[in-house]
C-alpha cells in the first residue's frame, strides 16, 4: 500500500522534465526543436554568399532568407581550423549558395525572385562534409568548443557526418 505522501512523490517524479523512451521529447519539447550545431566545409569559398535551400532534386529552391533577416556580419559562418565552417544560417545537405554575398543581399528590399534565385546560383552542389555536433545547449560556448574539435581534427569522431 503506497502512503499518501509517497503517491504525491511517486506523481511529482514521474512527471519530472525526463526524456521520455521512445518519444524523442524532452520536457514536452521535441528534441529537433532544439537547435543543432553544424559545421561544414565546401569545396571553393563560399563564406560571404548567401545559402539557399534546393529541393531533394535540386530543381528548385525551397527555401531562402529576406533581405531583412541577414545581417552582414552575424549571417556569415564563423571560420574554424582545418577549413571547417560553423553555420549560423541553417543551411542542410541541400544547400546552394547565390553569387550574392551577405552585403549584397542585406542591401535589397525584397528577395529576387525564384527564377532570378534559380539564375544567380553560384554552386549548385558546394559540401564537401557537413556534420552535426549536437543540440546546441550541449555547449557552454559553441564557437570555441566546436573550435578545439576543428583545432584537434576531431569534427568527424565528436559530430555526426550528414553529407
Amino acid at each position: 500500500m503506497i502512503r499518501r505522501g509517497a503517491l504525491g512523490l511517486c506523481i511529482v517524479l514521474l512527471g519530472c522534465h525526463c526524456r521520455q523512451q521512445g518519444t524523442g521529447k524532452v520536457a514536452g519539447t521535441a528534441v529537433e526543436d532544439v537547435p543543432h550545431v553544424l559545421v561544414y566545409r565546401t569545396r571553393s569559398d563560399t563564406r560571404t554568399l548567401v545559402p539557399v535551400t534546393l529541393s531533394e532534386d535540386r530543381s528548385r529552391i525551397v527555401s531562402y532568407p529576406h533581405p531583412k533577416d541577414i545581417d552582414p556580419v552575424r549571417s556569415a559562418p564563423v571560420e574554424l581550423a582545418g577549413g571547417w565552417l560553423l553555420d549560423r544560417r541553417g543551411i542542410t545537405a541541400q544547400v546552394a549558395f547565390l553569387g550574392m554575398s551577405y552585403a549584397e543581399y542585406a542591401k535589397l528590399a525584397q528577395a529576387p525572385s525564384l527564377p532570378e534565385m534559380m539564375a544567380g546560383i553560384a554552386d549548385r552542389d558546394p559540401l564537401m562534409d557537413l556534420c552535426d555536433c549536437g543540440p546546441r545547449t550541449a555547449f557552454k560556448d559553441v564557437e570555441a568548443e566546436v573550435g578545439a574539435f576543428a583545432k584537434r581534427n576531431e569534427v568527424h569522431r565528436r559530430c555526426k557526418r550528414i553529407h
